[in-house]
């Protein structure tokens, strides 16, 4: 949380309360996934505002335009489920914060995620909403633990 000034493609709208409440609960290298993540999504955020990157976030990771700053694009999921989209309770959970010029509610369905963690775990997810293509910028509204599915 203390080094997000250094990615200026990526804006942080979560809940830091929720993302620290991680530093209690970590578990093998979710620090390192989430902290590599974050930079590849800044690398992905500068190169897609400066017109060197076209596509979303998955496809630049599988691209050789990632090779700097690399993440697997196995923890890269673009959509949620149909089911959680659909689901009022579940989708609600993912409409998450931005700027107002960004949406003039204020909040997106932020179903695009970083899987951090895994199995029997918390499995911390990080949530993100491409705007580059007018801001320039990432938003980070989540980072913590999964969110509720189907399966919880």
């Amino acid at each position: 949380m203390d080094r997000l000034a250094e990615l200026p493609g990526i804006s942080f709208t979560g809940n830091p309360k929720i993302t620290r409440s991680l530093d209690s609960q970590s578990v093998d290298n979710w620090l390192y996934v989430a902290w590599d993540g974050l930079l590849a999504l800044d690398h992905f955020a500068r190169s897609s505002a400066d017109g060197g990157t076209s596509g979303d976030f998955l496809s630049w990771c599988k691209s050789d335009a990632s090779s700097a700053f690399p993440f697997p694009a196995a923890k890269v999921a673009m959509r949620e489920s149909d089911t959680v989209a659909r689901k009022q309770k579940l989708r609600a959970e993912r409409m998450l914060s931005v700027p107002k010029a960004v949406d003039p509610d204020g909040r997106v369905f932020m179903q695009a995620h970083l899987k951090v963690g895994g199995g029997n775990t918390i499995a911390p997810r990080l949530h993100f909403y491409d705007d580059c293509p007018r801001s320039g910028k990432v938003y980070v509204g989540y980072l913590g633990p999964h969110l509720r599915n189907t399966l919880t």
